[in-house]
């Protein structure tokens, strides 16, 4: 590594007042490297410089451990774009802010669309409401909003594995395409062989326990066994894109809730096959983000639009909470997949999209 171009790096970031957040002091900027735009965002901590953005790895410096020589090869060029955003703000900070935003491409900014309009623009994109008839549309919609709280008086081992059997035979395409399947699917298993067969596996002790017996869940429940372990998890999947069927101790009375949750909108149709086949079941339950699912079933929601070089996955963190984003895209989607012409969708794209403020660091020391 060489460490006197990180060290000119540092340096020209020093040159520009930080924001001040605790321990932390944080510089963000945009910078030109030929024709490619990179963010780039510092933080400084305890002597620590922690390098992000846009179109390459994360780093330190000093540096724990080795960093990707692509990124070691950008950095005179970033520290040349900072010397000339310097010398821009030196002359006028306001007008250095203003000609940026001008000339700042779209794709480089994070904003939200309406998912109506994102639909518009991308109607292969994310079909959740189209999976369903209009019956099964409207009673979905009638169960998510409810909101009932109405907690199950005991729970049992075999009274929470019937709710995983309506739960499994509520979509069997799932597991018949599914990589975890461990022969074809079969309707009328058991909830204990559906569980057995397409759970996490992590269960945490859960089918040793007398199936029969309140107690003996109870004693499960508050033992701690099940810490680390993965016992709601009925449908597979990543970190946010598995389906949970939980039980907990209610927050609001006695007994017990059980709670039906999935974050991804990928698996927002499975789910919401769930809740109905749970309903007509006559099975007590609760839908958590239920106002979400509503939300983005009538198309109602903000989608959120994310730098081009950023992932979209998780992407929906890094938007205010209050926005209630869930699903996000890059605007270059709309270019390639829509059908409007790119002339029409760079006169109006501009206005569809609420544009986020940006933090920039713009004033010198």
């Amino acid at each position: 590594m060489n460490k006197k171009s990180f060290e000119k790096l540092v340096a020209g970031v020093e040159e520009f007042t930080p924001e001040v957040d605790g321990k932390d002091r944080r510089w963000a900027f945009f910078l030109k490297e030929g024709r490619r735009w990179t963010r780039l965002h510092v933080v400084q901590y305890e002597g620590t410089y922690y390098f992000s953005g846009s179109g390459f790895d994360s780093f330190e410096f000093p540096a724990q451990k080795s960093i990707d020589f692509a990124v070691e090869q950008r950095v005179p060029g970033w520290t040349k774009a900072l010397a000339a955003w310097k010398k821009a703000v030196a002359r006028d900070p306001i007008e250095a802010q203003s000609r940026l935003f001008r000339k700042l491409p779209l794709r480089c900014r994070m904003g939200v669309i309406e998912r109506k309009n994102a639909r518009i623009l991308l109607p292969a994109w994310m079909p959740i409401a189209s999976e369903f008839s209009a019956v099964e549309k409207k009673e979905i919609l009638e169960i998510l909003g409810r909101h009932s709280r109405e907690p199950v008086a005991s729970m049992t081992l075999e009274r929470f594995l019937e709710y995983c059997r309506v739960a499994y035979a509520a979509n069997p395409s799932t597991f018949r395409k599914s990589k975890f399947q461990t022969s074809d699917y079969r309707r009328s298993l058991s909830g204990r062989e559906y569980y057995k067969r397409y759970a996490d596996g992590r269960d945490g002790g859960l089918l040793k326990i007398a199936p029969q017996s309140p107690k003996a869940f109870e004693r499960w429940y508050e033992s701690g066994e099940r810490s680390g372990c993965h016992p709601w998890e009925i449908y597979r999947g990543g970190n946010s894109t598995h389906i949970d069927l939980y039980v907990a101790r209610p927050s609001y009375g006695k007994g017990w809730e059980v709670g039906l949750t999935a974050m991804s909108s990928t698996r927002m149709v499975e789910t919401c096959r769930i809740a109905r086949a749970l309903a007509k079941a006559g099975l007590p339950f609760v839908v958590q983000d239920a106002e979400s699912y509503i939300e983005r079933l009538l198309d109602q929601d903000w989608v959120g639009i994310m730098p081009q070089d950023d992932q979209i996955s998780y992407a929906w963190q890094s938007f205010p909470q209050e926005w209630g984003v869930r699903d996000c895209v890059h605007l270059d989607w709309f270019y390639e997949e829509s059908a409007k012409p790119r002339l029409w969708l760079n006169r109006h794209l501009r206005w569809a999209v609420h544009w986020l403020p940006e933090e920039i660091s713009a004033f010198l020391k």
